[in-house]
């Protein structure tokens, strides 16, 4: 009787404090996503990447996608549009070869009508025995300010993604243009 009853209890404990099993999808989605009610939008940005310098691959192919969804976007207007790409990268012990994929080229923040941060934050990642199915899970946060360090518009996205965290990219770019020049 005592058996019985002992695991009864322990079949409703390890089903009671099982992991609830969620799928993973790939994809983005908006957080958060703040804007100031006399919000134009500008015809000049400059893009500042922080973070790690173990990033550059990522911030190099944000930078890409970005400017690939900005020209495809605004199509003849994005000639008279100005828009570029600052690195503020840094850690303790930086891979020199890492180092030397950093742009060196620095644009001059004053010449620009809104900067826009971007950054990752909440890293986790998990899976990573195997290699094609490894996940990673990111929040990017992008904070767009005018020239005199006024808050624009805050956004974060929180990016589910397979194999690398370059996977997608092309969708955080477009939601980045969407917050910042369509809505």
């Amino acid at each position: 009787m005592k058996r019985i009853l002992l695991l009864i209890i322990l079949l409703i404990g390890i089903n009671g404090f099982s992991q609830k099993s969620g799928k993973f999808k790939p994809g983005v989605k908006i957080i958060e996503n703040e804007k100031i009610e006399k919000y134009k939008k500008p015809n000049s940005i400059l893009f500042i990447f922080k973070g790690h310098t173990h990033s550059i691959n990522y911030f190099l192919d944000l930078k890409k996608k970005i400017r690939k969804t900005f020209k495809k976007k605004m199509k003849k207007e994005f000639k008279h549009f100005k828009l570029n790409f600052n690195y503020d990268l840094n850690a303790k012990k930086p891979f020199k070869f890492d180092l030397d994929k950093i742009p060196s080229k620095k644009y001059n923040k004053k010449e620009y009508e809104s900067v826009c941060h971007i950054s990752i934050s909440d890293f986790r990642g998990w899976d990573n025995q195997l290699i094609k199915n490894r996940k990673q899970n990111y929040n990017l946060n992008v904070e767009l300010k005018d020239i005199n360090s006024n808050q624009l518009i805050t956004l974060k996205l929180n990016v589910n993604t397979y194999y690398t965290i370059l996977t997608q990219n092309k969708n955080s770019s477009k939601l980045i243009y969407k917050t910042i020049i369509e809505n």
